[in-house]
């Protein structure tokens, strides 16, 4: 036979073998890019994609769960399938301007306000259509899931009642071990008194239990130490200053350890061997002046030397900041921070908080052409006012007459909406809202007019929603808050300063570690530097941060040339250049004679 005639039909074969693999595997690798998406269509309209939901993910987690999760309630309502609740149109009108749906009288606006005590949601007039309701897909779909053979099983759901009662089994059996203890011990009394003589020597007793809680407390206490003392004796800080902190505390808790230590034994010990003794009586100072002074004159020395120590190390951390110091705004707000960088010019703008504009000037930067738009936000807010109010009498017919059948939530949210229309709250509430709004136009009007406050450095200035800084250079961070006291706590680079509304604060430092170098140190690839706010400031005040990037020169310019201008006109943008690198940062200021705080 012709061995062509074998060859030929072999190629074939693994041709098609070769075929059939490729396409096998195609097919898996589309089933297992469709299995990370739990949904195939979207209320939205817009076309289920990975990257949609991936975008979505990304503007959720940096504008919305500060305030909202998708499986819980928190500040605002539970998020997961809202969609389904709610039409999407309507949504679109809520996220972007909640404030003024509600005034237009719209009731599921009115409701969900009253639901959650008057407590208002920012508005989101920057936010365009797709990537809403790309935060809305996400909330349909949830985060995408890697799917692999790793991926381990659900854990089995825990049997509440069960659960429940163990724990009803246990207190009970606690309490009869209780009750018999005390009966023995009561018991042994009877016996004693009866017989005349001390059946348990309890004095020894008291005494020796005296030594047992001294070796286990102290085990127990070393142990601990051991355990969680790297939380406690620090020595990693990543800034210049955080070091002097780190010595200062570990000097601190060496002195206050040897005198826990000395103290805490020299209690139980004395306890034990001065314990009652029959035919002893116990030998006692009324006083003693000797070991008076000593006990004073000892910690006073002591604590001189650690508190001139820490005044050391507090002037040292607050000295004025170095000429060409790099300066960034940092502005708090329920529940949420944002940066404020200088552009080209190296200078932060000025700000006042009668500038303030949820929908166009968020943070009150003093910029003439964001002040007259916030003029014409404020007359149109003031005729909402007053059509709201002449709308309140058909509003309280409406809601009388659509009563019946509610219950529940929904019943007490009309009674309520009833209730504040006839008692005059709700059109006092307004008449406050169009007073406080003509003050401040009255106030924005004679800044425009005498133009102080108003300068060209606000017109390259850049708004972002995380920090960057440069490693080894020292930044200023200043502080304002827009609402309530806010505190900015960095931990890793042992610094914290409140944030307090209508008094700026400033804290100066150097990151001497950029995020890779700690994330390398922790050996933790998801490690990030964060502001955190460290006053309960509402109840999202635990989910309230920023990420702060440290990192070199250059990675800084290349991010910096990347953003642009939050505050110059279209045709007028300016480039950014790095804030880090100029000579210096013109003071802005929060009050002018112009514009007073409120």
């Amino acid at each position: 036979m012709d061995n062509t005639q074998i060859v030929k039909p072999k190629r074939m074969q693994n041709r098609f073998l070769k075929l059939g693999v490729t396409t096998l595997f195609f097919i898996f690798a589309f089933s297992f890019a469709q299995a990370q998406l739990n949904i195939t269509s979207s209320a939205t309209g817009m076309e289920v994609s990975e990257a949609t939901i991936n975008a979505g993910e990304k503007l959720f987690k940096a504008k919305c769960s500060s305030c909202h999760a998708l499986d819980r309630k928190m500040t605002g309502p539970a998020l997961k399938d809202v969609t389904g609740r709610r039409d999407v149109e309507w949504l679109l009108k809520w996220i972007r301007n909640n404030n003024e749906l509600r005034l237009s009288g719209d009731a599921d606006a009115i409701a969900i306000y009253n639901e959650f005590n008057g407590t208002a949601m920012n508005v989101f007039p920057d936010l365009t259509d797709e990537e809403i309701k790309s935060i809305l897909m996400y909330t349909e779909n949830g985060p995408i899931k890697s799917v692999g053979m790793d991926v381990a099983p659900p854990a089995p759901p825990v049997d509440e009642s069960l659960f429940n009662k163990t724990n009803w089994l246990l207190l009970l059996l606690a309490i009869i071990v209780f009750v018999v203890v005390l009966v023995i011990v009561r018991t042994i009394d009877l016996v004693g008194k009866l017989t005349g003589r001390e059946v348990i020597p309890w004095n020894n007793v008291n005494a020796t239990l005296m030594l047992f809680f001294l070796i286990l407390g102290m085990s127990a206490g070393l142990y601990e130490l051991s355990i969680h003392g790297k939380y406690t004796l620090l020595s990693n800080a990543s800034s210049e200053h955080g070091h002097n902190i780190d010595a200062m505390m570990k000097l601190t808790f060496i002195f206050t350890g040897i005198v826990f230590f000395v103290t805490q034994i020299a209690l139980f010990y004395f306890a034990f061997k001065y314990r009652q003794k029959k035919g002893v009586k116990a030998l006692y100072y009324p006083e003693n002046d000797k070991l008076e002074l000593i006990w004073t004159i000892v910690p006073a020395i002591v604590l001189t030397f650690l508190v001139l120590g820490g005044l050391n190390a507090w002037r040292s951390i607050n000295k004025t900041p170095e000429e060409g110091t790099a300066t960034i705004e940092v502005f708090a707000h329920q529940f949420a921070w944002k940066v404020r960088y200088p552009g080209a010019d190296g200078k932060l703008g000025n700000a006042n908080y009668n500038l303030i504009s949820e929908i166009s000037n968020p943070l009150g930067v003093a910029v003439d052409y964001k002040a007259e738009t916030l003029l014409g936000e404020l007359e149109k807010d003031i005729v909402a006012f007053e059509e709201a109010i002449e709308k309140l009498p058909a509003d309280l017919g409406k809601l009388k007459s659509t009563l019946g059948g509610l219950v529940g939530k929904d019943r007490a949210n009309h009674l309520k909406q009833i209730e504040d229309i006839e008692s005059g709250s709700a059109e006092a509430h307004l008449r406050l809202q169009i007073r406080r709004r003509t003050t401040q136009i009255k106030r924005v009007k004679e800044a425009l007019q005498a133009k102080a406050i108003f300068t060209e450095a606000a017109m390259d200035d850049i708004v972002g929603e995380e920090i960057h800084l440069v490693v080894n250079k020292p930044v200023t961070f200043k502080f304002r808050s827009r609402d309530v006291i806010h505190s900015a706590l960095m931990k890793e680079f042992r610094a914290q300063m409140n944030v307090v509304p209508g008094i700026p604060t400033q804290f100066t430092f150097k990151p001497i570690k950029t995020t890779a170098e700690r994330r390398a140190e922790l050996r933790d690839e998801n490690f990030d530097y964060h502001i955190i706010c460290n006053k309960i400031c509402g109840n999202s005040h635990f989910n309230m941060k920023i990420k702060i990037v440290v990192e070199s020169q250059k990675e800084y310019d290349t991010w910096m040339r990347e953003q642009k201008s939050s505050f110059a006109k279209a045709e007028e943008a300016a480039p950014s250049a790095p804030a880090a690198e100029t000579g210096g940062s013109e003071e802005p200021t929060e009050t002018t004679p112009t514009i007073v705080l409120n």
